[in-house]
């Protein structure tokens, strides 16, 4: 009868075994303290300290009558408003498109929108005649744009001041000129005086135009 034995590992191979398991458990725990723990506190101490705005999303936070405060939104998050009485942003998709601008699907969604501004400013004195901005029936790259032109700003003043006045009292009208002046007040230059166009930030001069800021 034949004995088959075990073959058992010489002592120098379960030693270099155990030294791999453990610069192995090593590494596992140096780089989960380093890459999990240490990295992201110290960004965040670094951002909660030099940009505590920035780093806590730009909320704009606006303290009501009652001492309330009230988070209306991100100044780097477009929203939509559906009333002449505020400025159209671009268009909110929430998301990038993958649409070419070429295809007819897309040729007919601007057309859509087009018609729907178009009812809203001919409310408050706008033709079928008038010009859209293209910005203000297309999206950006992000879906969420905060920013349009100060010319795509500048092309709604009178719709923005003839739809406040209609709902106004007598004493609390509105002229173009300071509708203007808000957007100016709001209105953010060059990167470096030289990269991009000047914008004008949505939000924030719909919440100004209402006082909330």
């Amino acid at each position: 009868m034949e004995i088959i034995q075990e073959e058992v590992a010489p002592k120098g191979v379960k030693k270099r075994r155990f030294t791999l398991f453990r610069a192995s458990l090593v590494c596992f725990v140096v780089f989960t303290l380093l890459c999990g723990l240490a990295y992201p506190l110290s960004v965040t101490l670094a951002a909660q300290t030099a940009f505590p705005y920035e780093a806590n999303g730009s909320q704009i936070i606006v303290t009501m009558p009652d001492g309330a405060k009230t988070v209306y939104g991100s100044e780097l998050i477009g929203q939509s408003y559906e009333s002449a009485e505020y400025l159209f942003g671009r268009v909110n998709t929430g998301a990038p498109t993958n649409l070419s601008p070429e295809s007819e699907e897309y040729k007919k969604l601007v057309e859509e929108r087009i018609a729907q501004r178009r009812e809203k400013l001919a409310a408050v004195g706008y033709t079928d005649r008038e010009d859209i901005p293209a910005e203000l029936v297309t999206s950006g790259g992000s879906g969420v744009d905060p920013h349009i032109s100060t010319e795509a700003a500048y092309f709604q003043i009178p719709a923005v001041t003839a739809a406040r006045n209609a709902k106004a009292a007598e004493g609390e009208k509105i002229s173009e000129a300071e509708v203007k002046e808000t957007i100016d007040r709001y209105t953010e230059g060059r990167f470096l005086w030289i990269f991009g166009e000047r914008r004008v930030n949505v939000l924030l001069v719909n919440l100004s135009l209402d006082g909330l800021i």
